[in-house]
């Protein structure tokens, strides 16, 4: 990976080190490996969980070690969890039983019968209007090819509403083929209704058998539960500074699978400004630094709070910081592959905030060589989404075709990119700390 060496100004960053943040990112995935170890089907650090306990028992344990204070847990009533007790996915082809090793039941996904439910196969394109023409699904399992779009998770069959077209259209399942290479494994939501998950090279190999002329069936076999009056914790620490006013750092530590990019990269980043700003004399840090290590919004309520409670929770508060999805391998198609290459991707972007705070972000951007998007998000996602417009509030995230999947792997976050990422929001925190907390505000809540 390319590392740009610190200009004179920014040595001050050179101890905030993506070797060490990269430990830290390893020591919360093996809560997730922990989970799968032991026998759990939809493993992670899901919400109402054991490891997912355990992963906030460890978040607290280094914020007591890295100094911070007034260390408080926050705890929230869950919704019932779902937990998947049992699951095959059967393909047939004639007197042939197959499986693939791709395929996956939805997450939340209902029970079937106790013998399970069997599908005929039909090829369905994207799923569009046009691809129902002259097409009778009733009754079958439709395969729809599902295409990332870029940087987001909102994927074809989101934005072409091709789940709900097909259960509308008579369709008694859906089959996601998942992205355009590879072969990753991801449990997207079917809305409670029948369906299977499976990988594009898993995807191709139906698509050609049906192609040929030869008759394919799915048997879908899950057991699940919903289990209720669970509860979770988010974790908050204090780092004082010599003033009064605050500024939240906040990270989702919940994940699915390994979930490294998402969001063991934004726990290990904020451990890494923990560990920076604890060694400066506290009076040298203007402002309180508030780090929340949140629950989590894949089934939780993740940052809502603050919005909810924001005259209380955000009083005093100069501005809030999100670190979500930081720092991702670079990739390129090349046929059915996507490929790793040797720099760190670039990143959507979200600032409410005055010019001078944007002049700061920017420039601390370059600095660091964080790679951004030429125009900013107009909106804010993830654990920020909530309560972006309550205060003045920053973000960076990428959310790259392995998110959600099981190989969100410690491989795709290179520790160039947390570096770079962790330096340049230390430094934004400093130079908003040179500014009034009416500076900061964007002109239209002034």
């Amino acid at each position: 990976f390319i590392r740009i060496p610190l200009r004179a100004e920014d040595q001050k960053y050179a101890d905030i080190d993506g070797r060490w943040m990269k430990e830290v990112l390893r020591e919360l995935i093996q809560f997730s490996q922990d989970d799968r170890n032991s026998g759990r089907l939809f493993w992670g650090r899901n919400l109402g969980t054991s490891a997912h306990d355990l992963s906030q028992d460890w978040a607290e344990q280094n914020f007591r070690e890295l100094g911070l204070e007034a260390i408080n847990r926050r705890g929230f009533a869950l919704e019932p969890v779902w937990q998947l007790n049992r699951w095959s996915i059967e393909f047939i082809q004639g007197e042939n039983v197959f499986t693939l090793p791709s395929s996956r039941p939805p997450e939340k996904t209902l029970s079937t019968s106790t013998f399970g439910s069997t599908y005929d196969l039909i090829w369905l394109g994207t799923g569009t209007e046009a691809d129902y023409l002259g097409r009778d699904v009733t009754v079958k399992a439709v395969l729809i090819q599902d295409i990332p779009r870029p940087g987001t998770l909102r994927h074809s069959i989101r934005s072409e509403d091709a789940l709900e077209r097909a259960y509308a259209h008579g369709a008694a399942a859906v089959g996601i083929v998942y992205g355009i290479s590879d072969n990753f494994a991801v449990w997207q939501r079917t809305g409670g209704r029948p369906g299977f998950n499976i990988g594009y090279t898993d995807g191709v190999h139906l698509r050609e058998l049906l192609g040929a002329g030869e008759t394919v069936s799915v048997k879908l076999n899950y057991q699940s539960e919903l289990i209720p009056g669970r509860s979770g914790d988010s974790v908050l620490g204090v780092l004082p500074g010599s003033g009064d006013e605050n500024v939240i750092i906040i990270a989702h530590i919940d994940g699915y699978f390994d979930s490294a990019s998402d969001n063991a990269s934004g726990v290990a980043v904020m451990m890494g400004l923990i560990k920076h700003f604890a060694q400066i004399p506290r009076s040298q840090r203007r402002r309180n630094l508030i780090f929340m290590s949140s629950l989590g919004h894949h089934s939780g309520p993740g940052a809502r709070w603050l919005h909810d409670e924001k005259d209380s929770a955000l009083a005093n508060t100069a501005m809030v910081i999100n670190l979500e999805h930081v720092a991702v391998v670079r990739t390129k198609y090349w046929g059915p592959s996507l490929r790793k290459m040797n720099a760190v991707s670039p990143m959507r972007w979200w600032l409410w905030g005055s010019e001078q705070l944007l002049d700061i972000v920017l420039d601390s951007f370059q600095n660091f060589n964080v790679a951004v998007t030429g125009d900013m998000e107009n909106r804010a996602s993830g654990e920020m989404g909530a309560v972006a417009r309550d205060i003045t509030s920053l973000q960076v995230i990428t959310s790259p075709e392995i998110k959600h999947t099981e190989q969100d792997t410690e491989e795709w976050v290179p520790m160039v990119g947390l570096e770079q990422i962790a330096r340049a929001y230390a430094k934004i925190i400093d130079g908003a700390n040179a500014l009034h907390i009416d500076e900061l505000r964007p002109a239209l809540s002034n």
